[in-house]
């Protein structure tokens, strides 16, 4: 599992524990039908709190809320973590704001 600003490359899905017959082909179609391909670059955005569930996942230009058990199914090798660009603080009167 990715943590929040880790990124990826998809590898393949599979199917999970806990989800019966056409349900399993199901969630695998409509991954890969969202672009969850080998190959894609994917990338942990933010984790809901606090069980963490679901996710917001980044892959391609779109993001995707996904549950827990739905990300379980895409597998994926971590790549290098790239720090999470935040936006700097404005001033609401247009100034810079210090900390």
């Amino acid at each position: 599992m990715l943590a929040r600003g880790e990124a990826g490359l998809v590898t393949g899905l599979t199917t999970v524990d806990g989800l019966a017959g056409d349900h399993a082909g199901t969630l695998l179609a409509r991954l890969r039908d969202l672009g969850f391909v080998a190959g894609a670059r994917c990338e942990i955005v933010a984790r809901m709190w606090p069980a963490g569930d679901p996710l917001a996942v980044r892959i391609g230009g779109s993001t995707f809320a996904l549950r827990r058990v739905e990300a379980d199914a895409v597998r994926v090798t971590r790549t290098a973590r790239e720090p999470v660009p935040r936006s700097p603080l404005a001033a609401k009167d247009g100034g810079a704001v210090t900390a």
